[in-house]
């Protein structure tokens, strides 16, 4: 009986450690480009719909105190991302209040001496923006008017803060670098690595240091290719007693020898345990369906766990009962 007990408790934390590490909203994506270019992505990295009136990002100007916060609004759907971005649409605008770059490009053609465009959907920025804010720098608040220098957060509406870029209460000069004295945060686009699962949790307490390069890759300036499309390793798990019907199992209790699994979404991987945690079957699907039947061995009996991993980065786990 204590064999089970520690089975259960090592197999539940090992999805609930995976589920902490992508528990929460974090910046995914952050673009300082050329005049009013400036968006930051987040990126939804749960099993729930995540309710933005809830979050706020700041910008803590050239080393201060004070920030300036914006509460959000809208709603991140599980695995997706959403862009915020400065709200400068008017296609008149100039100097200060100079556009977001639309993925025109306006020129005089060299033959004709003709004004001319084209457009690039990679240099799209307006296209690719969710939630536009803070369209006047003089009334405030100036969230979205940060240069490399300045630190921007994502925190609760309440004040938690759960993200950073930069550090508070540090003017870094132009912008902030990596080891070698690169400077990534100034007219350039970062972009989180697929490795990250989660944002760096500020401790004012603590000292630390932040160097771009360990969590970010760096793009040129005005890059918005792949913008609002995030890529991340989180699998988002639950555990026995948090069973969703995405998946069902029958018959539950089996004695048939046949097992049938229903999911919503496509299989990658069935694998079953016995209470002793010891594999039993293991099947991995290249070209799966929503539904598959395993047959099982005519000798198992007792309780056993199902492991069901779908296509969608979830993993769900079911208790199997064999008479």
């Amino acid at each position: 009986m204590k064999k089970i007990y520690l089975f259960s408790i090592a197999l539940i934390g090992a999805f609930t450690m995976q589920a902490q590490d992508c528990s929460n909203l974090f910046i995914s994506e952050y673009v300082e480009g050329w005049s009013n270019n400036k968006a930051i992505e987040l990126y939804n990295p749960t099993n729930e719909t995540i309710d933005l009136s809830n979050y706020a990002l700041s910008r803590w100007s050239n080393g201060g105190q004070i920030p300036e916060t914006t509460v959000l609004e809208g709603s991140i759907a599980p695995g997706e991302s959403f862009v915020v971005g400065i709200d400068k649409r008017d296609p008149n605008g100039e100097s200060f209040d100079a556009p977001l770059w639309d993925g025109w490009y306006y020129y005089t053609d060299s033959t004709t001496s003709l004004p001319d465009s084209i457009y690039t959907a990679d240099e799209d920025l307006m296209g690719k923006v969710d939630l536009f804010i803070c369209p006047d720098y003089n009334t405030g608040p100036t969230t979205m008017y940060f240069n490399g220098n300045d630190a921007v957060t994502l925190e609760t509406a309440s004040g938690d803060i759960l993200d950073i870029i930069g550090k508070i209460g540090e003017d870094p000069g132009d912008g902030w670098a990596d080891a070698s004295g690169r400077i990534w945060t100034k007219d350039h686009t970062m972009k989180r690595k697929a490795t990250v699962k989660s944002g760096f949790v500020y401790d004012p307490t603590q000292p630390y240091s932040f160097d771009p390069s360990v969590q970010w890759d760096s793009l040129s300036a005005n890059t918005f290719a792949g913008l609002g499309e995030h890529t991340c390793d989180c699998e988002s798990a639950v555990s026995i007693n948090e069973i969703e019907n995405s998946v069902s199992m029958y018959p539950n209790p089996n004695s048939s020898g046949q097992l049938t699994i229903d999911a919503n979404v496509n299989l990658t991987s069935i694998v079953i345990y016995n209470i002793l945690g010891e594999k039993v079957l293991s099947k991995n699907y290249d070209n799966s369906s929503i539904t598959e039947t395993l047959t099982l061995d005519t000798s198992l009996k007792g309780l056993f766990f199902v492991e069901v991993r779908l296509q969608n980065k979830k993993t769900i786990l079911n208790k199997l009962l064999i008479n």
